[in-house]
């Protein structure tokens, strides 16, 4: 009897079980290609990131994988079901070749996991540079 209502409550309740306990912090798209610029470009994206989970995300820091990037985020807090901006700067001087830029964010319960997004592209240098 047990397993038949169960079962009835599952079918008739496709959601019933696939909650997300906890944070689940999301990008559609966490890499951002930027083709191929100039050592003289300052490169700018906008990431969307959203909350799937049924606890709030709470912002310890921001942090780039290198000093020739550079982000920051609309808001700290990020509650069920709602989106926040980051908006990454990559700074291509001094750059060259293939590039692969990291942002993470970091959460203030350290039991939660981060989320990693990424700029990429090349730094073209003309000939006769060093």
């Amino acid at each position: 009897m047990k397993f038949l209502l169960s079962l009835l409550l599952l079918l008739g309740f496709p959601g019933i079980g696939s909650a997300v306990q906890g944070v689940r912090l999301v990008c559609d798209e966490p890499v951002y290609n930027f083709g191929q610029v100039a050592q003289s470009a300052v490169v700018t994206n906008g990431f969307t990131v959203r909350n799937e989970g049924d606890l709030t995300f709470a912002l310890k820091y921001i942090r780039s994988g290198c000093g020739c990037t550079k982000a920051k985020i609309d808001k700290r807090m990020i509650g069920p079901g709602e989106t926040a901006e980051v908006t990454a700067v990559f700074t291509a001087k001094r750059r060259r070749g293939k590039q692969k830029k990291s942002i993470r964010l970091y959460s203030l319960d350290g039991k939660t996991p981060s989320l990693t997004l990424y700029l990429e592209g090349y730094v073209h240098v003309p000939s006769g540079s060093r």
